[in-house]
């Protein structure tokens, strides 16, 4: 985990909110899922959240903890396509034809929320996809390939039909208690502790035509999952930081607060957001620069109304505050505004 790269929020949390729905199921606490990590449940069910591979597998690595044992991935991977693939199942549904609809699954599968990564390559066997681990993880690498597998089988069949099924599977580690749930899911011969883990679809299904194609709704998918995928990378834990302290600006919060309610040591977190070449006084003045020019623009409460909000007790303190950020006062913005 010394990459910085994985510590970058650029994830949707699908899977994620697919363990919180199996938890609610079973009736299984899961608070202690999240401690540490910048992450809870709430922030995962708001619409644009974003996680990081670092905060994603420690949650799922706890969650497997707590959840009973089984084909956990497979549930979540088998859910409906919405759930799992998002606007780029949309997409795949959209495209003209299945080489069109794999090109763009390959080339944009991390804005589906994916742990895993994807190959692809075309044989006389058929279309293979390969998944390829980001880092060592083997005690998630059963549930990763379950949930990756699994949505893929699913979108396969709605796409083209039962015929359009996988035709074999291999997958690089040995049979686990509910091996036989793999080929009564998927109708096809799956070999275990394989050498690479590799999911064949049916020869000359990329030259298949797809009923469902729209071009209107290609294009407005396609927009959609690039603008997940091209997202600018933001170390994950100045998106926990701007999170917490957007939760309420009203109340003047310090380091160590923040720190307390995202479960890390003050000392962790001014060393963490050094290492992403960030303060902590630089974020709250970034998140209250943000609310501000929004209350100015867009409401019409009054700028001692709108410094209250932003936790200044006197609105001089917030005209300065304004000025610094933005060389302007908050009076000139509303003046500028309203003609």
């Amino acid at each position: 985990m010394g990459d910085p790269k994985l510590s970058r929020a650029t994830i949707p949390p699908a899977v994620l909110t697919g363990l919180l729905d199996l938890a609610d199921q079973y009736e299984v606490a899961t608070s202690r899922w999240f401690a540490g990590t910048g992450v809870d449940r709430s922030r995962l069910e708001q619409p644009g959240t974003l996680v990081s591979y670092r905060q994603a597998v420690t949650v799922i690595r706890r969650a497997l903890k707590t959840l009973p044992s089984g084909p956990l991935g497979l549930m979540i991977g088998g859910r409906d396509p919405l759930l799992t693939w998002g606007t780029l199942g949309i997409a795949m549904r959209s495209a003209s034809t299945g080489a069109e609809a794999v090109r763009i699954a390959l080339d944009y599968h991390q804005g589906s929320g994916t742990l895993m990564d994807y190959l692809g390559s075309s044989t006389d066997a058929g279309t293979i996809v390969e998944l390829v681990p980001r880092t060592h993880e083997p005690d998630l690498l059963v549930f990763l390939t379950e949930e990756a597998f699994a949505g893929i089988v699913v979108m396969a069949r709605l796409t083209f039909g039962a015929s359009g099924g996988p035709v074999a599977a291999s997958l690089a580690y040995p049979p686990p208690p509910w091996a036989a749930t793999y080929a009564r899911l998927w109708h096809c011969p799956v070999t275990f502790d394989s050498d690479r883990t590799t999911l064949t679809l049916p020869p000359a299904l990329e030259k298949r035509r797809i009923p469902t194609a729209n071009a209107t709704h290609f294009e407005a998918a396609l927009k959609a999952t690039r603008a997940l995928v091209d997202v600018d990378p933001v170390d994950d834990l100045v998106v926990a930081v701007e999170a917490d302290l957007r939760a309420d600006l009203s109340v003047r919060r310090t380091a160590t607060q923040v720190a307390d309610a995202l479960g890390i040591s003050p000392r962790t977190l001014h060393r963490r957001l050094a290492d992403a070449g960030q303060s902590y006084g630089e974020i709250q003045d970034r998140v209250r620069r943000r609310q501000a020019d929004a209350l100015l623009r867009n409401t019409r409460r009054s700028i001692a109304a709108i410094a209250a909000d932003l936790g200044y007790s006197d609105p001089r303190e917030f005209r300065r505050a304004y000025k610094r950020w933005t060389s302007t006062t908050p009076s000139e913005v509303r003046k500028a505004g309203a003609t």
